[in-house]
């Protein structure tokens, strides 16, 4: 537990901090601001990428071996952005960076299936989801430190010595162990012992799962175009003059928001992943999604009035925060709709293709519908999605609490399975 969350920990002060001090990154690489926001992008397509390179890694050289190297890759490259003398090397660095964090989210949520009780699988998957929250509020503490860019980057390396610690003292999977030594013995169904030949991501995409693979990346996309159309645009809104639309807010006046959107979301992530233990992965899913609908439909109500940022904006935002809590939710479930050789590579998979998607699209499509529009029904736009996404989750089938086991037949999994 405390592996997986201390790297989901480390891995949000490497992705926040460059998002944090680009204005200084900028200044003291003498370069324009935008050169940075596109450093940005390429971590973004690093953690993309990484993602699914990572994901197959783990099913093959084990859950801890992999977090380890995804954790040392991240450290290392973040702390080597501290000593880029230009931008082209700050890019190879970040890009390399978020190879190492796009790894870190199938691992971790594989490890916890399978070493974790069923029964409280989701409440830990919350747990270890905060953790970003957490990490993300270490970052803004080494912002308002006084420290140098240079310094907080470099200070990133502290996280890749702890892999000794994790190498030597963390017990690898007893369920990936155990399969392991199935195949070993020859006691593993020929048909299932010649998919493990495969590469992984090949054995994932020519499996009876291809159905479930492209429903829960459907899911993911539609997740990510919500949650980056809605926090590119607020942003926006935030601080736009108020002549354009905005509430025209400074720095200062800002702040309120972004702790509500950290503790909004750490809230959420740990609440949803209790509640899903409690009635199960689609109940909690749907449920979380039609709070987010209700405070979507409130913002259209209060942004469309005009008027600057009253209490009521502020609290609906929680509460549209809060509603992030889905990522845990199909965290743990992407997780158990696998069997183990393929558990890490598919919600890799799933995850980082739909981050792609969605990543992209939803700040592209609600910017260019924003000068047509205005902010009110682009503000609420993630509304319907989360309205689609409540449906959709019930597409997938029922595996939410399921006993793991080293070996498993994927036809069973794509058909759902009951509590065992």
């Amino acid at each position: 537990m405390v592996a997986a969350c201390l790297g989901w920990f480390f891995s949000a002060v490497d992705t926040v901090l460059l998002i944090l001090f680009q204005k200084q990154v900028a200044a003291s690489l003498g370069v324009d601001p935008q050169s940075i926001r596109i450093a940005i992008g390429v971590g973004l397509l690093g953690s993309a990428f990484g993602g699914i390179a990572f994901a197959q890694l783990g099913d093959r050289f084990g859950r801890i071996r992999t977090l380890g190297w995804s954790v040392v890759v991240y450290s290392v490259a973040t702390a080597g952005m501290a000593l880029a003398p230009t931008v082209g090397l700050l890019m190879a660095c970040r890009f390399i960076a978020g190879v190492g964090t796009g790894g870190e989210w199938s691992v971790g949520f594989a490890l916890i299936a399978e070493v974790w009780p069923r029964h409280k699988r989701g409440t830990l998957g919350g747990v270890v989801s905060a953790m970003f929250n957490l990490g993300t509020f270490l970052a803004i503490a080494l912002y308002q430190s006084g420290l140098s860019w240079r310094i907080s980057f470099g200070s990133m390396v502290l996280p890749a010595l702890g892999v000794v610690w994790l190498r030597r003292l963390v017990p690898e999977s007893p369920v990936w162990v155990a399969l392991q030594e199935a195949r070993a013995a020859g006691t593993i169904d020929w048909r299932l012992a010649a998919s493990m030949q495969r590469p992984p991501l090949v054995s994932l995409l020519r499996s009876r799962l291809l159905g479930v693979v492209l429903k829960a990346t459907l899911i993911f996309a539609l997740m990510n175009f919500a949650f980056y159309a809605f926090s590119t645009v607020f942003i926006n809104y935030l601080q736009m003059d108020r002549a354009q639309g905005g509430l025209g807010l400074d720095p200062r006046g800002e702040a309120p928001y972004q702790i509500a959107l950290n503790l909004g979301g750490l809230v959420g992530l740990v609440l949803a992943g209790l509640i899903s233990d409690a009635l199960g992965r689609r109940i909690a899913y749907s449920l979380f999604c039609l709070v987010g609908v209700a405070g979507y439909g409130y913002l259209y109500v209060l942004t469309s009035g005009g008027g600057g940022a009253s209490a009521n904006l502020l609290l609906v935002f929680s509460v549209i925060c809060v509603s992030f809590g889905i990522g845990s939710i199909m965290g743990s479930l992407a997780s158990e709709l696998f069997p183990t050789h393929l558990r890490s590579t598919g919600p890799g998979f799933c995850q980082n293709l739909g981050k792609g998607i969605g990543g992209v699209l939803g700040p592209t499509i609600s910017g260019l519908l924003l000068p047509r529009f205005g902010f009110a029904p682009i503000l609420a736009l993630p509304g319907i999605c989360l309205g689609a996404l409540a449906v959709l989750i019930w597409l997938l089938p029922e595996v939410g609490g399921r006993v793991v086991k080293p070996v498993e037949d994927e036809s069973g999994l794509a058909d759902g399975l009951q509590r065992e």
